[in-house]
């Protein structure tokens, strides 16, 4: 990794680490009263581990020193309870850091926020994300995003054959990048393309009009996410259309589906969000709403083990 991104994840820790340290002063207590410290968790869980054991063989031999046993699963289980606090705490924290991100006037993060947030939220949401991809980097991944109308998916196609949110309408030409179908079949794939979608202002690119052929087929379909901290949802989605336009000051746009899923536009979100590239080469991370709140709990536990 290049010295410049050592220097900025050094100093994301140790600004994390002095936030701690000012937020947490009673947790740092408890820790210090029970000779805990995050540097030595891995350290502190073996030993614990060892120390089970060992009991558990001191209790063959000698039952009436069985208590010492459920005391050492007792301290076991509060470093458990512990961890999870911890990374409940880390994960409203970045929450509450990306509702306040999305505030900012559209544009993008500076440099160490994006890597630290770009971390974090592939942490959480369990795949890759990030600004910029393969080179490739839109005008803005902070903004507001817009509701679409549904898009024909293939020639004859009719708001009467789309199965959702009809009240949405359906646009009078299709997406920028063309039909929906795969070898002119509408698939399963095909569908769920036409449902999550996103438009992004690839027209307002510096270099589209010098680099079109190459940058229309890297855009088609790429997958995306949304996320809306504000109602701690995100949608994982493909780039479908092109726009907004300038004027109509808004940075993205959403299909019906994508809006009313991801609630952009609650009372809470008022449509301001984050949207990221999904590294998915593979093309494994399927398309749809993702709770951020379901992962707390997955948080917990992870931090339990």
């Amino acid at each position: 990794m290049p010295s410049d991104k050592i220097k900025i994840i050094r100093q994301v820790c140790e600004d994390a680490k002095q936030r701690f340290d000012e937020k947490h002063q009673d947790l740092i207590v408890w820790m210090k009263s029970n000779d805990i410290s995050f540097s030595d968790v891995r350290l502190v869980s073996q030993q614990l581990l060892a120390a089970t054991s060992f009991a558990g063989a001191v209790a063959l031999n000698s039952p009436d020193e069985m208590l010492a046993v459920p005391q050492t699963h007792a301290q076991e289980n509060n470093e458990n309870d512990l961890l999870a606090v911890v990374s409940q705490e880390e994960h409203d924290e970045i929450m509450n850091k990306l509702e306040s991100i999305v505030q900012m006037p559209p544009g993008h993060m500076e440099k160490e926020t994006e890597l630290y947030l770009e971390q974090q939220l592939s942490e959480i949401l369990n795949f890759e994300v990030t600004v910029e991809l393969e080179g490739q980097r839109l005008n803005h991944s902070i903004g507001i995003m817009g509701g679409e109308q549904h898009l024909f998916r293939f020639p004859g196609d009719s708001l009467a054959q789309h199965d959702a949110y009809q009240e949405a309408g359906i646009a009078p030409n299709r997406g920028a990048f063309g039909w929906f179908t795969e070898g002119g079949e509408l698939t399963e794939k095909a569908i769920a393309r036409e449902k999550y979608y996103f438009a992004v202002q690839t027209l307002y690119l510096e270099n589209w009009n010098t680099e079109h052929q190459t940058l229309k087929p890297w855009y088609k379909f790429r997958k995306m996410v949304v996320i809306n901290p504000a109602e701690k949802v995100a949608v994982v989605a493909v780039v479908g259309d092109a726009g907004p336009a300038a004027w109509v000051q808004k940075q993205f746009g959403g299909s019906p589906e994508v809006i009313r899923e991801g609630k952009i536009w609650s009372p809470k979100s008022r449509g301001r969000v984050l949207l990221l590239f999904v590294d998915d080469p593979d093309d494994k991370i399927p398309l749809g709403p993702i709770s951020l709140e379901a992962t707390t709990q997955m948080l917990a536990e992870a931090g339990g083990n």
